[in-house]
């Protein structure tokens, strides 16, 4: 009957939407955690491919100069590989991702069963 099948949508709904809270959950946890460590990165790996990068380029220029064109050159690759990571956790929360899509198709399906019922 109508009525069970209104109960059985509404219950898909409800399952389908607590699904894409938890893939939801999973976008946050992981645009965090890019985040997190593209800054951790940055500081830890910053240091020492600065001071290597100004070693090698100490060969062709002053001191200042090269340590200058080296932490431009690392910092510019370690915001890349944060943003790599952080644009992959934002992808997820996107809104057409998160569409409960099997109750929008079953939706559509019921109603066109129910105007071939009339």
């Amino acid at each position: 009957d109508v009525g069970n099948l209104v109960r059985q949508e509404i219950d898909l709904a409800r399952c389908e939407l607590a699904e894409k809270a938890e893939e939801a959950k999973g976008g946050v946890a992981r645009v965090g955690l890019g985040g997190g460590l593209a800054f951790i990165g940055a500081l830890v790996l910053a240091g020492a491919a600065v001071l290597g990068l100004t070693f090698v380029l100490q060969r062709w220029m002053e001191t200042l100069p090269a340590m200058a064109v080296s932490a431009l050159a690392v910092g510019i690759v370690l915001a890349g590989a944060g943003l790599v990571l952080l644009k992959s956790g934002t992808r997820s929360l996107s809104p057409e991702h998160l569409v409960p899509r099997r109750t929008l198709d079953s939706i559509k399906e019921d109603a066109r069963w129910a105007r071939r019922q009339f």
